[in-house]
């Protein structure tokens, strides 16, 4: 792998947590995704999102392989550590539960949002640590794009 793909694969991998994070802090956003079909252009449930999160940016090693390459600082690790881990806790009861379990009661659900305040105060953090610009736009974009103008 050339060090332009080695870079544009990190780019494209902190894309896709930036906003899986977003989207798990963001309670209105989800409802918006998940029933409402408000986005047109995105895709997603709670199922899907979080084979995204734990599958598609190889997170099952809870970071350590992105810590080693440098995919993200141990400062945005601290602050997105306890989400993290609080988040694999919730998949594994959900998982228990089974298919009855639906996105209907996990928006009604109380650990589920306690997570999407921990998610939101890791979001909050992360705005603050990142300096990329191409990410703090993405990130200003996301919230611009889909949140209503009294949660921002």
């Amino acid at each position: 792998m050339t060090q332009e793909e080695k870079i544009e694969g990190r780019k494209n991998w902190r894309f896709r947590w930036l906003s899986l994070i977003f989207e798990f802090s963001h309670l209105e956003y989800q409802k918006g995704l998940w029933f409402d079909k408000k986005y047109p252009d995105e895709i997603g449930w709670f199922g899907e999102d979080i084979c995204q999160y734990f599958d598609d940016l190889y997170l099952d090693d809870n970071y350590k392989y992105q810590l080693e390459d440098l995919t993200i600082s141990n400062q945005e690790y601290l602050i997105i550590k306890e989400f993290h881990f609080e988040l694999d806790k919730f998949v594994e009861m959900t998982n228990k539960l089974g298919d009855e379990f639906n996105e209907n009661d996990i928006l009604e659900n109380k650990d589920w949002i306690k997570l999407c305040g921990l998610g939101r105060i890791a979001w909050d953090k992360l705005k603050l640590v990142i300096s990329n610009p191409s990410e703090k736009e993405h990130m200003d974009g996301m919230e611009q794009n889909y949140l209503e103008e009294k949660s921002r």
